[in-house]
Parts: C-alpha cells; sequence; structure tokens
C-alpha cells in the first residue's frame, strides 16, 4: 500500500474515532493554553507498563514548558499501524509502537528483529543508548512525516509452549506452530530456529493458544501474567534471543512546531520514563515469573544457546547485504557488546 493510501485510511479511521467521541478536543476561552501532545499505545491500561507510560505525561507537566501530554492506552485508536498512519498525517502527535511494527514503515528498522543481535541486557541498553547510527535512524524519516525521539527498553524475548518442554534447540520446535510478530524478520528467525511461523498480532495470542491454532509463541515475561498465557502454557525457556525496544515516534509537523526548549523536554522525559521502567524492571519480571510458576508454569534458565546462534547467522548476513547503509548500522551496534 502506498504511503498517500495509508495516510488516506488513516484519515477515514480518524474520523469515526472523532465521530465516536473517542478523540475529540475541545477549545474553550477556558481551556489551557498549554500545547498538547496526543500520545497512543497499545498497552492494557492499568498495566505495569501502561502506567510506567503515564509518568512521561506527569515529567513533561513538571518541565515548565507549557505542555500538556494525554495518553491515549489500550489501542483506543487503533492497532500500532493504524497509530503510525496518523502520526504520519499529522493527525496523532506521537505513538509507542514496536520497532517490529515500525520495520513495515521503513525496512532498516528490521535490524532490532535479528535474533541475538544483542549479546546480553547491558549490550542493549549500551547500543540503543550511546550509538550514532541509531540515532541517525531515528531522525532519517523525518520526510515520512515522523521521527524517532525515544525508546523503550523492553526486556527479552524467550519461547514459551503448550506443552511442558525445555526449548534447548531447534529440533525442540521442529513441527510447532509459533505465534510470531507481523514482521518479515521474526518470522525468518522462527523458521531458522525450527518452528513454523504464524503471524497474527498480540492481541489474537491468548485466543490461537487456547483454541490450538498454534502451539506457543515467544515474548517477554509479561505476555504470561497481563496477557493470561500462563493459564494456557506449560514451559517458559530463557533463550533470549531478540531485545527489541518499543520506540517513542512524534510527527514531524508537531516536532517541527515545537520550541528547541519543548523538544529538549519531551526528549528528556522520555529518558527519565526510560529509566524509571528499566529501575523496575527486574523486579517485575521476577514477579511475573513467580505468579506464571504458580499456575504450574515451568521455567528454563541458563541453556547452551549455540546452536540457536548459529541457525539465525543467515539472518545477520542477509540484512548486511542489503547496502553500505544496513551494514553501518549493523556494525556500529556491535562495536558495543563488549
Amino acid at each position: 500500500m502506498t504511503i498517500q493510501k495509508k495516510i488516506g485510511a488513516a484519515v477515514c479511521a480518524a474520523a469515526l474515532l472523532v465521530a465516536a467521541g473517542t478523540f475529540v478536543q475541545v477549545y474553550s476561552s477556558n481551556n489551557s493554553s498549554a500545547a498538547e501532545i496526543r500520545l497512543a499505545h497499545n498497552q492494557q491500561e492499568g498495566s505495569e507498563i501502561a502506567d510506567s507510560i503515564a509518568l512521561f505525561a506527569d515529567f513533561v507537566a513538571q518541565t515548565d514548558t507549557d505542555m500538556e501530554v494525554k495518553i491515549y492506552p489500550s489501542g483506543v485508536l487503533g492497532t500500532e499501524n493504524e497509530e503510525i498512519e496518523m502520526v504520519q498525517a499529522g493527525i496523532l502527535d506521537m505513538a509507542k509502537v514496536s520497532s517490529n511494527t515500525l520495520e513495515q514503515f521503513d525496512d532498516r528498522y528490521a535490524i532490532f528483529a535479528i535474533p541475538y543481535l544483542f549479546v546480553d541486557q547491558d549490550h542493549y541498553y549500551t547500543a540503543m543508548e550511546e550509538s550514532q547510527a541509531v540515532k541517525d535512524l531515528f531522525t532519517s524519516t523525518a520526510d515520512q512525516g515522523f521521527i524517532a525521539i525515544g525508546y523503550y527498553a523492553n526486556g527479552s524475548r524467550n519461547f514459551y509452549l503448550k506443552e511442558d518442554v525445555a526449548v534447548t534447540d531447534p529440533s525442540v520446535l521442529a513441527g510447532k506452530k509459533i505465534r510470531s510478530m507481523v514482521s518479515s524478520t521474526s518470522m525468518e528467525m522462527i523458521e531458522a530456529m525450527g518452528g513454523s511461523a504464524v503471524p497474527m498480532s498480540s492481541s489474537e495470542t491468548y485466543t490461537a493458544l487456547q483454541q490450538g491454532m498454534v502451539d506457543g509463541a515467544e515474548n517477554t515475561e509479561l505476555a504470561l501474567t497481563v496477557n493470561g498465557h500462563e493459564d494456557l502454557v506449560k514451559s517458559y525457556t530463557y533463550t533470549e534471543h531478540q531485545y527489541s525496544p518499543d520506540i517513542y515516534i512524534i510527527s514531524t509537523d508537531t516536532w517541527n512546531s515545537l520550541t528547541q526548549e519543548q523538544q529538549t523536554a519531551l526528549v528528556e522525559s522520555l529518558e527519565k520514563t526510560n529509566e524509571n521502567f528499566k529501575s523496575l524492571y527486574s523486579d517485575m519480571m521476577a514477579d511475573a515469573i513467580a505468579e506464571a510458576q504458580e499456575h504450574g508454569v515451568h521455567i528454563y534458565y541458563d541453556i547452551d544457546k549455540t546452536a540457536f546462534i548459529e541457525a539465525v547467522q543467515p539472518i545477520h548476513q542477509e540484512y548486511c547485504a542489503r547496502g553500505d547503509e544496513y551494514r553501518a548500522l549493523y556494525e556500529d551496534i556491535q562495536n558495543y557488546a563488549d
């Protein structure tokens, strides 16, 4: 679908939302003159992640830069694709979306779906915050209607199955249908790691597990508890095959309408939001695992990942082969592995 068609679809979607009263702004002489920044995301309202994102509005309010952040959680404005389209069209100011969803709009973002791109969590944090190539990627899409101004430190993604078996090598996933994100790189990863990829949105995964459409999935620990998958699966294996960040994007038009002070305030507020989440992350994941174990999920730690790492090397090579720009981004991220 062309950008024009996508934007047209977004405009229609937004019009319906306005008509329904979901996405309305009312102006009057009594209203605050503060610039309103509208941010949408698909995390369930009341969840740990949604509560963490909500702090962004508080941090911005503390900057005294005449801005107010209005957050639309739980996907009330549509799917992540639709949110991105609305940001491109300037209908929505900001969105927090998966880097895997952004891959559908700019294939350079496929870098974050490459399995075992990051050797561990420290490498992930350092590269995301210090890599100049990542920063350049974030600002390079201005002519597409958006730029990225921050990331959200999602943890490692791991495999979990309806049967109690440790996912120790590709043979374990052979013949198993595994839910995949709607990302060509993620689908290729699951196939390379031995499974059969079944792409679908995260909201469809519970039903797919329940009805036997898939034999398992891969996600962070919170998928077990927040999404209720702990009631349907028996094992969770720390394969740690992906660290896929969520990305905060902002409309190019909105960004250009802000003062430099306001732009800086938004970026710094996102950094504080991310640091807050990272400080809570370990305890949140430990709590999620403890709850999953109470529901009968067997947790498998410290597996030998060698077979998986070797199996996905062609994905690394294919990304770099796309061109010098892709290879430079890949190599700059790898420079932070030490």
